[in-house]
């Protein structure tokens, strides 16, 4: 059942998420606080929205292992190529090349050129009459090798990842993998079409091709996921909820070198996750995969240069003056599951401030980071570019659960 191959990436050891295969038995790792599928159908669809996600931020690096951005990732198994491949069969069944041919018939498409070359006319009543025609049709070639490959990868996707789908196998290939002769007949059938569907289908049966030969050499189990999750977390949260071109709200520092020339070099500018914004407001959001939602350990919140680093964010985009006075906010966001806290989406569980600065009714909002939750399975299924909805949900729990948070704040003592 498929069900029965997810789990979840809580491990300390191995924060892996994806899919693994271990002795050619396939698992699913989704991330920390993602609630788990109940049937098959719901897992069928978690398994392709985790794919997509991955997919999403890493396509770039398809049929690679590499050290990226996203830190290690392992997209050396084909499996956007497998996808297509069923997908297509599904909808189109096996590809058949045909070829033009032209006949005699008072049927079909009349080729005009190749009648009246051909063709005797007759006079009729001062009108030229033609008896027969030369017509255009397209017949399937038998035994064509491009279908056999093309079988061959269809047979290979199915062995792949076709438990995702279905349990029924398609027919076994009546040829066998012949890596040389297989990829200059698709190169060349690639060269020779400007059908677009054609072209993908051709290049996704190449890496097929290619990653059959692999298999076949090295027997090896195969994966297809992240090393590290945090990565595609900051990166998940930023394309829900982040404004583009943010480069004004990178706060710089510079050296003076001590010298003659007395030299001024900048440092690294320091770069807020995500800015978000809304109604005029800004907030500042900082994406952290710690495990807070999923152990309720005070430990695994973020440390305390995280949250002079947001309040440092806070005071440099207010000598900015691009918004209004107060009207700028601090959050972290975390990772958790919802239906096992028996909560909303969204859940506030902190509010970090800093010991070395005094709080009273004029500090400014930035100056208290919010940390908010967020449903790992939510974000993952309905995730969009710039999300309205969500972009409402979480600046109105920012705003308003810090407004309550204030008003009820110990007054200072005078």
């Amino acid at each position: 059942m498929l069900k029965e191959l997810c789990s979840t990436s809580d491990s300390e050891i191995d924060d892996f998420v994806g899919l693994r295969f271990e002795n050619s038995v396939p698992k699913v790792i989704f991330p920390r606080g993602y609630q788990l599928p109940q049937d098959d159908d719901e897992a069928r669809e978690d398994i392709v929205n985790l794919i997509s996600t991955i997919r999403k931020f890493t396509s770039r690096y398809e049929g690679q292992k590499a050290i990226t951005e996203f830190g290690e990732v392992d997209l050396s198994f084909p499996i956007y190529s497998y996808q297509f491949l069923i997908h297509d069969f599904l909808s189109h069944g096996y590809y058949n090349e045909t070829e033009v041919q032209y006949q005699k018939s008072l049927k079909g498409k009349t080729n005009w050129k190749r009648t009246i070359q051909n063709e005797q006319p007759h006079i009729d009543n001062n009108n030229v009459v033609y008896l027969n025609f030369i017509v255009k049709s397209a017949r399937t070639k038998e035994n064509s090798l491009i279908s056999k490959i093309h079988e061959f990868c269809i047979y290979e996707s199915f062995k792949q990842i076709g438990w995702l789908y279905s349990s029924l196998m398609p027919k076994k290939p009546v040829v066998k993998l012949n890596k040389p002769m297989f990829l200059s007949i698709l190169n060349s059938e690639m060269n020779s079409t400007f059908d677009s569907r054609k072209k993908t289908m051709f290049n996704c049966m190449i890496n097929v091709i290619n990653h059959a030969d692999i298999i076949n050499e090295k027997k090896q189990d195969n994966s297809f996921g992240v090393m590290k999750f945090e990565y595609l977390w900051e990166n998940l949260i930023d394309y829900v909820f982040g404004e583009d071109n943010i480069d004004n709200f990178f706060p710089h520092a510079s050296w003076h070198i001590i010298n003659d020339k007395n030299q001024r070099v900048e440092s690294s500018a320091l770069q807020p996750d995500t800015i978000m914004s809304y109604d005029d407001k800004i907030f500042i959001l900082d994406a952290k995969y710690y495990k807070y939602g999923i152990t309720h350990n005070p430990m695994h919140l973020p440390a305390s240069s995280s949250i002079q680093k947001q309040i440092t964010y806070g005071e440099y985009i207010e000598q900015l003056s691009v918004t209004h006075q107060n009207t700028i906010f601090n959050a972290f966001i975390m990772p958790f599951n919802c239906k096992v806290n028996k909560c909303k989406i969204y859940r506030l569980v902190s509010i970090g401030t800093a010991d070395w600065k005094k709080y009273n009714l004029n500090t400014q909002n930035y100056n208290y980071v919010l940390g908010i939750l967020l449903d790992t399975k939510h974000i993952i299924s309905t995730y969009s570019r710039k999300n309205r909805s969500e972009i409402n949900i979480l600046s109105y729990l920012i705003e308003n659960s810090l407004k309550m948070y204030r008003t009820n704040e110990k007054k200072p003592e005078a």
